[in-house]
C-alpha cells in the first residue's frame, strides 16, 4: 500500500513513480517557500502537480517551483483570447447594464467577477478524489462549532437540526456531533449530513432566495423563502458589513386566514439549501469580488 501511495497515474493509464528532488530552480525568482503550505497545496490540486502523499512543505514548495518554472506563456495567445472575450462581451451586454439596481462599486465588482469567471485558467483535469478530500477537509468544521446536521435519511421539512461539532475524522470524512436540545449523546454523521452557518458577511441571499432557517423558538431548520432585501451594515470598529437579520416566510406557515408572516431571523440561522451548498464546482472558479469602495 505505502508503495501504491507513491505513484500516480499518468494520461495513458499507467503507474509512474513520483520523483523528488530538494533542489530548488534557480531560474526562479520567486520563494515559493514563504508561501503557507495551504496556498501551496492549492496550486499542487488545480494543476495536478505529482508529489508525494508524505511529502513535508520544503519538498512541496520545490515541486510547485519547478512546476511554475516549467510554464510556458505563449503572450500572443493569451493577448488575443483577451481581446476576444472583451469584444464577446462588448455584444452580450456588459453586468454593469444587467443589474442597473446595483451601486457604483457593486456593480464594477460584479462585471470583474464574471469577466474573472470566463477567463480563468482551467486545463481540462477536474480535481481528484484526494484533491476533493483534502479541500473538504481544509473547510471542515471545527470542534465547538455549532452547525446545521442532518439525523434523519428522509427530506422532510425540519429534518435539520442545530447541533455543535465534537469531533471531525479526515479519514473517513464524518463528524461527531452533539443535539443543541439533547447534549447526552454523541451522533456520527457524514460530511454531507454537516453544514457549516452562515456569517452574515456572504451576501448570497437577495430577496426570493429559498433557503432554510431555524423557525423563531425552535432549534430545527425548515425550508423558506426570503421575502425582503436584506439590509447591509457596518459593525463599528470594522470594515466588513455583514446582515444581522434575514426577513422570510416559512413554507406551510399560513395563518388562519392563509397569510404568510414574515419572520425575522438572525443571519446566522440562515443557510442555502443542501442542494446549493453541497455542490461539485468542476467548471467554476471560487471568486471574492474586490472590494473596490476599500481606501
Amino acid at each position: 500500500m505505502q508503495n501504491q501511495a507513491k505513484a500516480r497515474r499518468t494520461a495513458g493509464g499507467s503507474a509512474t513513480k513520483v520523483s523528488h528532488s530538494r533542489s530548488y530552480p534557480r531560474g526562479v525568482g520567486l520563494d515559493f517557500k514563504k508561501l503557507p503550505c495551504l496556498t501551496l497545496m492549492s496550486y499542487i490540486d488545480h494543476h495536478n502537480v505529482p508529489i508525494r502523499d508524505e511529502a513535508p512543505p520544503s519538498e512541496i514548495a520545490v515541486a510547485v517551483a519547478r512546476h511554475f518554472e516549467a510554464m510556458e506563456v505563449d503572450e500572443e495567445t493569451v493577448i488575443n483570447g483577451f481581446l476576444a472575450r472583451l469584444s464577446a462581451g462588448q455584444e452580450l451586454g456588459s453586468p454593469l447594464a444587467r443589474h442597473p439596481g446595483q451601486n457604483e462599486y457593486d456593480r464594477y465588482a460584479l462585471a470583474s467577477t464574471d469577466y474573472a469567471r470566463s477567463t480563468a485558467f482551467y486545463d481540462g483535469h477536474v480535481p481528484g478524489p484526494m484533491a476533493r478530500r483534502r479541500r473538504r477537509s481544509k473547510n471542515a468544521a471545527s470542534p465547538g462549532e455549532q452547525v446545521a446536521a442532518k439525523i434523519t435519511r428522509t427530506n422532510e421539512n425540519g429534518s435539520w437540526i442545530l447541533a455543535s461539532v465534537q469531533r471531525f475524522y479526515a479519514e473517513s470524512e464524518t463528524y461527531d456531533v452533539q443535539d443543541e436540545d439533547d447534549t447526552s449523546k454523541l451522533i456520527r454523521l457524514p460530511w454531507t449530513h454537516v453544514m457549516r452557518l452562515s456569517s452574515g458577511t456572504e451576501g448570497c441571499f437577495a430577496k426570493n432566495t429559498k433557503v432554510m432557517a431555524i423557525f423563531p423558538e425552535t432549534t430545527s431548520f425548515y425550508r423558506a423563502i426570503v421575502s425582503k432585501e436584506p439590509v447591509w451594515k457596518l459593525p463599528k470598529g470594522t470594515t466588513t458589513p455583514l446582515v444581522k437579520e434575514i426577513v422570510l416566510k416559512f413554507e406551510d406557515d399560513e395563518d388562519s386566514e392563509g397569510h404568510t408572516p414574515h419572520r425575522r431571523v438572525p443571519s446566522r440561522y440562515v443557510i442555502p439549501l443542501p442542494e446549493a451548498y453541497f455542490h461539485e464546482d468542476d467548471d467554476d472558479v471560487d471568486l471574492v469580488p474586490i472590494n473596490y469602495g476599500a481606501s
